[in-house]
């Protein structure tokens, strides 16, 4: 006679508790492990921009523009487009991160980006290929101004790009054009100097299910042994 014994099917009480370990969910704070939202990608191109222009050294010769977290003392202006418009707008000269849409492609074909299912962790994984264009803006008040502002900063992406692709975990990085001057039509000083850079990454993030995982299911099984038998 064979017998089984099964894991009850007794709903298990869920203990509120993290998910995760605070040790590692300290360490996927990579910026490889962080989506990149609109938000994050204008931390990083502006995170960029000041870097460069803080080493007086990377300062055009033409113009002597010199990044300080210090407003009182910085010489040029650098943030999101979404600051230009409410802060110090006449503040120039002045470089800023304008964002171009952003094409998203499933690697499955779905829509929603749906990979896989992990049963074990009961962890949904899902990622997309995103792709888009990412404006420097320069501004100053001189066509000198801008058009040098916009040259030391080709110069850097475009030298630095692979370095940059990596560090930030791109899949591709590439200046794809430069408009070396703008008239803006709202005011006669103010002219621009475009920067474009191209970039690719791949958009990933995971959800994981309410339900605890599955950790094991336990099966014994024994033959009786016979006592006796007609020969």
């Amino acid at each position: 006679m064979t017998t089984s014994r099964l894991t009850s099917n007794t709903p298990i009480p869920v203990v509120d508790a993290r998910m995760m370990e605070e040790g590692i969910s300290d360490r996927l704070k990579l910026l490889c492990h962080i989506r990149k939202t609109p938000i994050v990608l204008y931390g990083m191109f502006v995170e960029l921009l000041r870097q460069f222009y803080s080493d007086p050294d990377n300062s055009p010769i033409d113009v002597c523009a010199t990044w300080d977290p210090n407003k009182t003392l910085t010489k040029v202006w650098i943030d999101t487009e979404y600051k230009w418009e409410d802060e110090v707008v006449e503040f120039r000269p002045a470089i800023y991160v304008k964002l171009g849409d952003i094409q998203y492609q499933s690697l499955t074909g779905k829509a929603d980006g749906y990979m896989y299912m992990d049963v074990e962790e009961g962890e949904r994984h899902y990622s997309r290929d995103g792709v888009g264009i990412v404006q420097l803006m320069h501004v100053g008040t001189q066509k000198g101004e801008a058009v040098a502002l916009a040259g030391a900063t080709h110069e850097f992406f475009d030298a630095f790009a692979g370095v940059i692709r990596d560090d930030f975990c791109f899949r591709t990085l590439e200046v794809s054009s430069v408009s070396p001057l703008q008239l803006d039509k709202e005011s006669k000083e103010r002219y621009r100097s475009v920067v474009n850079v191209r970039i690719g990454f791949e958009d990933t993030w995971v959800i994981k299910l309410e339900s605890p995982k599955l950790k094991r299911i336990v099966i014994n099984a024994g033959q009786g042994l016979i006592e006796s038998a007609i020969v």
